[in-house]
């Protein structure tokens, strides 16, 4: 499994710009300049390269794209913003909530638990199915989710790969 994230740059309207970016860092990643689809439920996917698995994420400031041959992965990113408490408690286990309380910075600590469990939504094609979904992916046994270093301050990744 490989995996860019790189500051959002270029010119035009940001869903442009960001999506310029995922393709041309698709691009760099898995060589050539494939054709890019979705499925039905918006997740990427490359017909001509059927056995790789691919995720893309991007927020105001990042991009980031996560490439797997034959093992599902799922990547996000996340920029610094304001969280209600009700979100915070529709979201994330008693346990979360206390980590985010107790945190020197709670609003990045939810923004790193949130995409922990969005990379695992999106390594299982799901997508944010509700508040439930999000709850059910902190329980997640099935894939291997570590927090990735963006390198840019106010901005979280997180990246999933399902388990052998």
């Amino acid at each position: 499994m490989t995996y860019l994230i790189e500051p959002l740059r270029g010119e035009g309207s940001q869903r442009e710009r960001e999506r310029s970016q995922a393709y041309e860092m698709l691009c760099r990643l898995v060589g050539g300049r494939p054709e890019l689809s979705h499925a039905d439920n918006g997740a990427p996917f490359l017909p001509e390269h059927q056995q790789l698995c691919i995720s893309i994420s991007h927020c105001r400031e990042a991009v980031a794209v996560a490439v797997s041959d034959g093992v599902a992965v799922g990547i996000d990113v996340e920029c610094r913003r304001r969280v209600s408490q009700g979100l915070v408690e529709k979201v994330c286990t008693a346990e979360e909530q206390e980590a985010i309380r107790c945190a020197a910075d709670p609003e990045m600590e939810f923004l790193r638990f949130w995409t922990r469990k969005e990379a695992v939504l999106k390594m299982r094609r799901t997508g944010i199915q509700g508040y439930g979904s999000m709850l059910e992916a902190s329980l997640a046994t099935d894939c291997t989710v570590v927090d990735v270093d963006c390198g840019q301050p106010g901005v979280v990744a997180a990246v999933a790969t399902a388990k052998a």
